[in-house]
């Protein structure tokens, strides 16, 4: 099954908002990022977009953030 259709990206923008729900902070953040490196375009944006909503849910100091973003910059450039 690819993840990069709509429905499975629906499905695992759902997943990640249900991990930061029950405290899941990382699995949500390894989530997203494992999709926006397989995806591309508008696939992409709105992962990251969706990845970056759920960054400002978190203290801009907690460390799995700061992971997170670095993640994100290196799998974006």
């Amino acid at each position: 099954q690819s993840i990069a259709n709509p429905t499975s990206i629906e499905l695992q923008l759902k997943a990640a908002d249900v991990e930061m729900v029950n405290g899941g902070v990382e699995a949500a953040y390894t989530r997203l990022l494992h999709v926006v490196k397989i995806t591309s375009g508008d696939e992409r944006t709105k992962v990251k977009n969706h990845l970056l909503e759920l960054f400002a849910l978190v203290d801009p100091s907690d460390s799995r953030l700061i992971a997170a973003r670095k993640e994100l910059a290196s799998a974006l450039f």
